[in-house]
């Protein structure tokens, strides 16, 4: 086959996912399609940094990085995960699924915003994952300084100012 008649690559649409588990995929699509929904300001460039004032609106991993770290999360075997700002629990979803097919373990993770806690919450219930996630309510630096032993992955995907890695120091 020549060069000239070789199909050039194209973007499979139809959905695939490295989860297989029917009822975490919905909850996934669902979050996926709300997501989609106009957002009501740039909370990018904003004025006001309070996460509060965006209390409404879910701010979600794309599927290709939930993909990614279901991926790093099964294949270093991880039991322990921490998670920097929760939001409605999206990727909370991908690390739970992951700790699920590993055997076992927890992701701890921490958001400010009550509402978007009992919603992190609902989610998880609804996918099955409920006992393989904790999510604390509050400040991050606080509610993750103990996170009971050794953690095997931590995403840090905090209000926007927040600078990572002091974030990071903080905990």
């Amino acid at each position: 086959m020549t060069q000239s008649q070789r199909k050039p690559f194209m973007y499979n649409a139809e959905p695939h996912s490295a989860i297989t588990d029917a009822r975490v995929m919905a909850v996934i699509e669902r979050l996926q399609a709300t997501r989609r929904a106009p957002v009501r300001g740039n909370p990018m460039q904003s004025s006001s940094r309070d996460p509060h004032d965006y209390a409404e609106q879910g701010f979600s991993i794309h599927p290709e990085q939930g993909e990614l770290i279901y991926l790093l999360c099964r294949g270093l075997g991880a039991r322990r995960v921490a998670e920097f700002a929760t939001s409605v629990g999206m990727s909370t979803l991908y690390f739970a699924a992951a700790l699920r097919d590993n055997g076992g373990g927890t992701v701890i993770g921490s958001e400010i915003v009550p509402a978007k806690v009992a919603a992190a919450k609902r989610n998880l219930a609804e996918a099955g994952l409920a006992d393989y996630a904790e999510i604390r309510e509050g400040d991050a630096r606080k509610t993750l300084r103990d996170l009971g032993g050794p953690v095997d992955f931590i995403l840090i995907d905090g209000w926007p100012g927040d600078k990572g890695p002091t974030l990071a120091r903080q905990v």
